[in-house]
């Protein structure tokens, strides 16, 4: 057992049967065996045990007042906790807390929805609950809603949002978030805006009641354990659709882009989407599979990335396209046809654009979002795991979803690769436009680096990561979310005004938990007491 630094074995023993006295016996777990559980299993320090980021121990409570005792307990000792919903946030440290040696306080067994309101359209829910949960529930009560889903189901609503997690339904799943219930470091039970006001009918309908806004606070912070969230949901529609437009010549990218985005700006379409399929058409990245084109690869390791001429060429002969943007449109009939409709007439005056429309999903007859929900989300988590037995962790910057970004990024990316002389990695990544489904008016690249047996790569992809996470973060391209492993390093690139954004965290950590005891470290944001070590 790792004991939390600075806490004596004994005082650790009398926590534990203190704890133990809250939740039950068989609810605080500090045998090796049930502890190792809560390991990140894609760890990017495979062979090196010493660097893992390890619990003590592990405790899961029922309710709201037993999270209240637990905090007063570790306060009272100064054993430091690291609160999980789920603890399925595989890629960014799973279940593994944020500093060793802290108690995992695991609220899977905190799985109420509390309240799901048909007519007003939202949702309270508790930590536990998992996405495939919530569709149980959503079948059972004929509730009429999407579930939020990001790519695996088996993570959990508060969780996924707290970490700023995203999905193809609601996007940015947090920018769902209308109100929070949380405990604060010092056992204290809070909840923000309207549902301040103990007879509030309003906590699910107006989020910033009276006073700062705090919501916001309590994502990837380390400044309260979330027991409870509302959530505004998105209804079934009646039908769905998309369209793809593509071109050979490398000019379209331009009136292509500025097209789909003014789309998305104008709220036509909830999801729009940019990309190269030749220049992506070699990369295995997020378990894709190579379209066999090696003239790819022999261009991005050039260090100007080829030309356009040498990429239109190459994309002739390979019959894969250029450029490509994609948009979708949901709700009634008649507004995804009329939709569609302008789609075709604003790209039809792009000359070399070919317009394509995707297939009409009726929802009365299929849900497109059910199968990762049902089945855990067999999607990028576990494709990956064709490539290697032992996971991936992300890097994940943001960037403006325009043609000059997009590459700007890219030839960073690769530069510092072949820099590192990782051309395994530049082979694997290529290139990518990144995902921009999510926000409107920003994309983000998730680039898998895989683990794997040999200690001399996975120290050597830790030090890409750091090269990559310096390089982009110097050019404005900073992580949206990072591994626990390097959430101190992507804090670094926030560096306005001498870094004044950790600074002001520092100084709510230091005033609502002055003995540093909720994930200290977590966001690279510590408490005083650990600050210097």
């Amino acid at each position: 057992m790792r004991l939390p630094e600075g806490v004596s074995a004994a005082d650790f023993s009398s926590a534990l049967r203190e704890l133990t006295a809250v939740v039950g016996g068989d609810w605080v777990f500090s045998k090796p065996e049930d502890v190792a559980l809560y390991d990140d299993a894609y760890t990017p320090f495979v062979g090196e045990p010493d660097k893992q980021y390890v619990a003590s121990a592990a405790v899961a409570p029922t309710e709201v007042e037993q999270v209240q005792q637990i905090v007063r307990i570790a306060n009272k000792y100064c054993i430091p906790l690291n609160a999980i919903s789920t603890g399925r946030n595989l890629g960014y440290g799973g279940s593994s807390p944020t500093y060793s040696g802290s108690v995992i306080v695991d609220l899977k067994r905190m799985n109420k929805v509390v309240e799901v309101n048909d007519h007003e359209d939202y949702m309270i829910v508790e930590p536990g609950v998992s996405f495939m949960d919530l569709q149980k529930y959503f079948d059972e009560h004929n509730h009429p809603f999407l579930v939020a889903t990001p790519d695996p189901g088996w993570g959990s609503p508060i969780g996924n949002a707290c970490d700023h997690g995203i999905s193809s339904v609601a996007g940015d799943n947090f920018g769902m978030v209308k109100g929070v219930e949380a405990v604060l470091p010092n056992g204290e039970l809070l909840r923000t805006g309207s549902g301040a006001v103990p007879t509030s009918k309003m906590w699910a309908n107006y989020r910033y009641g009276f006073g700062p806004y705090l919501d916001g606070i309590f994502s990837q912070s380390s400044f309260g354990i979330v027991t409870k969230m509302v959530f505004w949901l998105v209804r079934i529609p009646e039908i769905q659709q998309g369209f793809t437009v593509t071109s050979y010549e490398h000019a379209a990218m331009e009136p292509l882009l500025a097209t789909i985005q003014r789309m998305r700006y104008d709220n036509l379409i909830h999801v729009s989407g940019f990309g190269s399929p030749i220049r992506e058409s070699m990369s295995v990245n997020d378990g894709r599979q190579p379209y066999g084109v090696p003239g790819v690869q022999v261009l991005h390791r050039r260090r100007d990335g080829g030309t356009q001429q040498q990429w239109e060429a190459l994309a002739a002969a390979a019959r894969i396209p250029v450029v490509r943007v994609t948009g979708g449109a949901r709700g009634p009939r008649t507004l995804v046809r009329a939709t569609i409709d302008y789609a075709r007439e604003q790209f039809g005056r792009i000359a070399s654009a070919v317009f394509q429309e995707g297939r009409i999903i009726d929802f009365a007859k299929e849900n497109p979002f059910r199968p990762a929900i049902q089945f855990g989300g067999f999607g990028v988590e576990m494709r990956t795991m064709k490539h290697t037995s032992h996971g991936h962790y992300y890097f994940s910057p943001m960037f403006k979803p325009e043609v000059d970004d997009i590459f700007a990024l890219n030839d960073t990316i690769r530069n510092v690769m072949l820099d590192s002389g990782d051309l395994e990695m530049l082979d694997n990544y290529g290139w990518s436009a990144g995902w921009s489904f999510a926000y409107p008016k920003a994309g983000m690249i998730l680039m898998e680096l895989l683990v794997a047996d040999d200690v001399t790569v996975n120290r050597r992809r830790r030090d890409l990561y750091r090269r990559l996470t310096d390089a982009c973060g110097a050019k404005g391209w900073a992580e949206y979310r990072a591994p626990v492993a390097f959430q101190d390093h992507v804090m670094d690139q926030y560096s306005f005004n001498d870094h004044i954004l950790r600074r002001f965290n520092e100084m709510i950590k230091d005033g609502i938990d002055p003995n540093g005891i909720l994930s200290p470290g977590r966001s690279g944001i510590w408490p005083r007491r650990l600050r210097k070590a």
